[in-house]
């Protein structure tokens, strides 16, 4: 079980502010997004502004954007649907830290599960998820199917 507590206490010395994005953030998420094989259209990030699901944006101390994280919560369970750090920011603990953030959010909304998908040659994502607690429940196969890539579909018990 992870407490709120115990997510900051992980945290190293790198700082983020932390914000819900709008519209207006849209044009530095697509540039955040656009640096990855597997990536959203912005049609799909204005379907998210419009349903009103969570984002979380992580901005380091210029005020730059590092960062976002979607997620959304149904019933028990707080679900991550995409998690993306600038690819020049990373290996700084950024993703971890907007991770830790994120999964605070959903902790306040009573839920009692996080899960999310990752690509099976994602490496340094499955490392970050199973440092952070998350286990393995099965792998799903052509799940990116533009890539023809596997997922893993992974848990963790908050």
């Amino acid at each position: 079980m992870i407490q709120k507590a115990a997510v900051h206490q992980m945290l190293n010395t790198q700082r983020c502010n932390y914000r819900y994005a709008t519209r207006a953030d849209l044009t530095q998420i697509m540039l955040i997004n656009n640096q990855f094989e597997v990536r959203w259209t912005e049609e799909k990030f204005i379907e998210i502004f419009d349903n009103n699901v969570p984002m979380l944006l992580a901005f380091d101390e210029q005020e730059l954007l590092i960062g976002y994280c979607v997620y959304f919560c149904v019933l028990d369970e707080g679900r991550i649907i995409n998690l993306a750090i600038d690819q020049k920011q990373q290996g700084k603990s950024y993703g971890r830290q907007l991770l830790h953030r994120s999964l605070d959010d959903i902790v306040d909304m009573n839920m009692h599960y996080a899960l999310l998908d990752v690509k099976t040659d994602n490496y340094p994502a499955i490392s970050l998820y199973t440092k952070m607690g998350f286990q393995i429940l099965c792998r799903r196969p052509n799940y990116y199917p533009e890539q023809a890539g596997d997922a893993y579909f992974m848990q963790l018990a908050l």
